[in-house]
């Protein structure tokens, strides 16, 4: 007799439309100590072997943004610690939401070996990658008030909120990367085609530029671009100054990213069943 074929596992029946963001919830609720285990685990494993451990997630992005500041502002003649400032955040908010967005999209097809033996939600493996991504950020911020007292920048209150970015930047990237991983188990060219723009992403997200070096006319566009407004709205937080952020671009923003959410949660969960067949 030959070897029998694994059978893929069916969580559970496919709910209607306006019910499926209620069922992603839910099971994430249900498996929350499954999550919980995958992010800390992705931890352990990323940091495993180092001297510093958790501390990369602070000298990563401190390395990186000494590299960009040595090409943008010394070889320019600007030593401005400002400038600095708004290039480590830009690195720091845009590589939270373009990691979450590549490793989700990839998720269901590096994960198919345990998807097709587990009876496990496949949306645990999504969102312990938003998890994961948001642990290393908030980690990563803890650098920034040392900086900005070393800088002789003025610590404002506003600074405790910086954390809550990550509710806004990963509904956008988990949202996103729903719709992917389920396009990606079809077409195999969806993960390069994802890296492309993400790179173009970074150049376009003002990571080293930002609202107050574009003219105002175009400042609309501009906030068209999720990303590029969460990013703003990480440097306005920081120094406290919101001359040039509107609060409707911060609205349109957060409506955008909550609507990506609860469609890639509607296109997930109606079509996992049939994709995870193809694995």
């Amino acid at each position: 007799m030959g070897k029998d074929t694994p059978a893929v596992v069916i969580t559970s029946k496919r709910p209607g439309l306006l019910g499926s963001p209620y069922t992603v919830f839910n099971r994430i609720r249900e498996h929350r100590r499954l999550v919980k285990h995958l992010i800390f685990r992705d931890l352990k494993v990323t940091y495993h072997g180092t001297l510093i451990g958790w501390g990369w997630t602070m000298v990563e992005p401190l390395a990186l943004t000494a590299v960009y500041w040595l090409v943008f502002s010394l070889l320019r003649g600007n030593d401005d610690p400002v400038f600095v400032l708004e290039i480590l955040l830009g690195v720091l908010i845009y590589g939270m939401f373009s990691r979450t967005l590549s490793r989700t999209t990839t998720s269901v097809v590096g994960n198919s070996g345990l998807i097709k033996q587990v009876a496990v939600p496949r949306e645990v493996f999504l969102w312990s990658i938003g998890g994961f991504q948001s642990l290393r950020f908030v980690l990563s911020i803890l650098i920034l008030p040392p900086l900005l007292v070393i800088w002789g920048i003025e610590l404002n209150w506003t600074l405790l909120c910086i954390p809550l970015l990550v509710i806004g930047v990963q509904s956008l990237a988990i949202g996103l990367g729903m719709i992917f991983s389920i396009l990606h188990v079809h077409v195999r060219d969806t993960s390069h085609v994802v890296s492309i723009l993400t790179t173009a992403g970074f150049f376009l997200s003002g990571v080293f530029f930002g609202m107050k070096h574009i003219d105002q006319a175009y400042h609309d566009i501009f906030a068209l671009n999720p990303v590029a407004v969460y990013i703003e709205l990480g440097r306005a937080l920081t120094t406290g100054n919101f001359e040039i952020l509107q609060t409707s671009y911060i609205v349109q923003t957060l409506i955008f990213s909550f609507v990506s959410l609860l469609i890639g949660c509607i296109v997930f969960v109606r079509h996992e069943a049939q994709a995870i067949k193809l694995l």
